[in-house]
């Protein structure tokens, strides 16, 4: 048997073994409703322990991550048919496999996350011409500059800006609209009590600490509007409304949307100049 791969990466940067493993167990199912085979092999190969994880986390998460991997993939599929050379940026991707099911063979793709995380990334997914990585932090600003917009430009992050404070995000989302007006952003929000409930629920039931827990509570959609006038919700997107969700879990599903435990905003960033 092969050496595992070790794992050393920081303690918010871990939470991306939720999604994976979220991934992997799907793709395990009979009539799985997201196939993600390198989330199993990357399950198989590094050294971290999935035991609490499979052990506590229940199925509504579970699937609450696999939702969220495919209604962004909804939004990558629905914007390539107008615009097939759209350049997307995938912010804090951990070892997300977005690319692989929605690539045309045209988009131009940018994996950004720490060097950690990266280094980790690269173990197991490779760049090409049209996929590229970054290693840094997105609350620098270097790295925008060298960002090719092809026919438009998308920024996504899933499972990321909860992680750090309101103002930090706000400042983010002011940086991209001076810097890529026009541009858009999908990302996922949890509402304070979503923020409670993942720290208690899903953080502290994966075997993760609190220096891996959640931080930005969004109140309102309408509050990121205040931020600055330029920004225009395009849409808000409930994981459990979709047909896709088992039946089973719609009833506490349409709890978790009404609470906005965690959903997805898509804001537009300013006209073009």
């Amino acid at each position: 048997m092969s050496e595992k791969i070790k794992v050393d990466i920081g303690n918010v940067q871990k939470t991306l073994f939720l999604p994976l493993w979220g991934r992997a167990y799907e793709t395990r199912k009979n009539s799985p409703l997201l196939i993600d085979k390198m989330a199993l092999e990357i399950i198989e190969k590094v050294d971290f322990d999935f035991s609490a994880i499979t052990r506590n986390i229940n199925e509504l998460s579970q699937i609450a991550w696999i939702m969220r991997s495919l209604l962004v993939d909804d939004v990558i599929v629905e914007l390539l048919k107008q615009h097939p050379k759209a350049t997307i940026v995938n912010i804090g991707c951990g070892l997300d496999t977005t690319f692989d099911r929605v690539d045309n063979g045209q988009l131009l793709w940018y994996d950004l996350d720490l060097p950690d995380v990266i280094a980790l990334r690269k173990r197991f997914i490779r760049e090409n011409n049209r996929r590229k990585t970054i290693s840094t932090s997105f609350l620098e600003e270097d790295w925008m500059k060298d960002i090719i917009v092809g026919d438009c430009i998308l920024f996504i992050a899933a499972g990321v800006l909860y992680y750090f404070e309101e103002e930090s995000v706000k400042n983010f989302f002011k940086r991209l609209a001076d810097r890529f007006p026009g541009g858009t952003i999908l990302f996922d929000a949890c509402s304070p009590v979503g923020v409670k409930t993942a720290n208690k629920m899903v953080i502290k039931q994966a075997g993760l600490g609190e220096k891996s827990f959640l931080i930005w509570g969004l109140k309102h959609t309408k509050d990121i509007l205040s931020w600055d006038k330029r920004f225009k919700v395009l849409r808000k997107i409930y994981y459990f409304k979709d047909r896709r969700i088992p039946f089973k879990l719609r009833p506490l599903g349409f709890v978790s949307d009404f609470l906005k435990i965690q959903y997805m905003i898509y804001l537009g960033l300013g006209e073009t100049k």
